[in-house]
């Protein structure tokens, strides 16, 4: 290695620096052991593994060492997850392109439970005694929520895929408890959202939850404060935490659990074209009904009217003395008088069937009316009657970009009553800004 020079004349480039830093490292640690609990494990495409090794001080601080299993290393065959505590032999060096060094981990070890995993096991027994996650406790999730509450963070993708899959499904209002969901406060911060939610009297369902991540960051799901706040929950909840391989003990208090934050929203409120389709069948149904309970009660007015007249031609053949007799019973029997008075009561019970038929479709009938009147603000052109516009091109294509038209060219702004025919004199974007989520 070159002497460093202490010279103020002497000017090192980068590249001159991160080779003595790795030259310093590695012959400093040649070889060593190292004891830590796993987290953050993941594998590459490449087929190496990074992940880090923890541990807390004595102040109670986490302290990490990032470690690289390269898939080539003996090693590598070994199935690590998060909360592992292992001993890892290898070798430190530095890595010039981010200025940090790395633990090249040739050899492992097991090292005994992970810190992370041993308290989780034990504040598992311990809630499993108190019957928190006894399958009695469950209820089920409602059919068509009012609302939907969200408690998660704001920031995340995990809202934004929950309120996508709910809203293409079906227009359920959503309110969202904002809430760190890892680190310090996250616990505490869950544990109010499903409190305040829960309070609230037109909120049917709640999703808590959050996207993937490590057994740490996923951790603020397995705090007592959190588990307990989802056991005590009075409204029906779901625990979407991570992804499926995931499983947090708040998965175990809730009335359901869902694989990822998007399935939970598939379970809360059904598809609208399901809604449809089991009404139209629905409605079948009541009319194939309502025509087999005619016809059976025609096909039994023909067979009254046959075994009269079967009767009558037996009379005929009585003897002569007893005409007289049989022509009274006749006329009190014709098969006239009785034909019709099977059609009379043909008539009645069509009438009863109809008039329940009726009855049955009303709820359906009104339930449907609903839908189409909450669907109503959902049209494209309902917006035109307050005021609003919509612009297309000449071949009907919707500008909803600035970019999409030029000075000069035409297009047809469409209003709440009739069209204006405009040319464009130029264009600019115009600023745009977000906060809430809102319907």
């Amino acid at each position: 290695m070159d002497p460093i020079q202490t010279d103020e004349a002497t000017v090192l480039t980068v590249a001159q620096v991160s080779r003595r830093i790795k030259m310093l490292l590695e012959d400093a640690f040649p070889q060593v052991r190292v004891r830590g609990e796993v987290t953050g494990y993941k594998k590459a495409v490449s087929g190496h593994a990074y992940f880090s090794l923890a541990e807390r001080d004595a102040g109670g601080q986490t302290l990490k060492l990032d470690c690289v299993l390269y898939k080539f290393s003996r090693a590598s065959a070994r199935v690590l997850r998060d909360g592992d505590l292992v001993v890892a032999t290898g070798r430190l060096t530095a890595w010039a392109g981010a200025s940090r060094y790395q633990f090249v981990v040739e050899h492992l070890e097991d090292a005994g439970e992970g810190d992370l995993l041993r308290r989780l096991e034990v504040l598992k027994r311990r809630l499993e005694a108190e019957g928190l996650f006894d399958p009695a406790r469950k209820v089920p999730l409602p059919f068509l929520p009012r609302r939907v509450g969200v408690v998660t963070s704001l920031r995340g993708a995990a809202l934004r895929d929950i309120v996508r899959t709910l809203w293409s499904r079906y227009p359920v209002p959503v309110v969202v408890a904002d809430t760190l969901v890892q680190g310090d406060g996250a616990a505490a911060g869950i544990a109010a959202g499903i409190a305040a939610l829960d309070a609230m009297d037109d909120v049917d369902v709640l999703i808590v939850g959050r996207g993937g991540g490590s057994l740490e960051d996923l951790w603020a799901f397995n705090e007592e404060a959190v588990v307990r706040a989802v056991a005590a929950c009075r409204t029906p909840i779901v625990s979407a935490v991570g992804h499926e391989v995931d499983h947090v003990l708040s998965d175990d208090a809730a009335d359901e659990r869902a694989a990822t934050p998007t399935a939970a929203a598939q379970r809360v409120v059904p598809a609208m074209a399901d809604l449809r389709a089991g009404l139209a069948e629905a409605r079948g149904r009541l009319a194939q009904g309502l025509v087999r309970r005619i016809e059976v009660a025609g096909q039994r007015t023909d067979e009254a009217a046959s075994r009269l007249a079967s009767a009558g031609a037996r009379l005929l053949d009585s003897p002569r003395h007893r005409l007289d007799v049989v022509g009274h019973r006749l006329a009190a029997r014709h098969p006239a008088r009785t034909l019709a008075e099977e059609q009379r009561r043909a008539s009645v019970l069509a009438t009863r069937l109809r008039t329940a038929g009726l009855r049955l479709l009303e709820p359906t009938r009104a339930r449907l009316d609903a839908l189409g009147l909450r669907l109503r603000p959902c049209s494209p052109f309902a917006p035109l009657a307050r005021g609003y516009a919509l612009a297309r091109t000449p071949q009907g294509a919707l500008v909803n970009r600035f970019d999409q038209v030029s000075a000069g060219e035409s297009i047809e702004v469409l209003l709440g009553t009739g069209a204006l025919d405009c040319s464009i004199d130029s264009v600019r974007p115009e600023p745009s800004s977000c906060r809430t989520v809102s319907r």
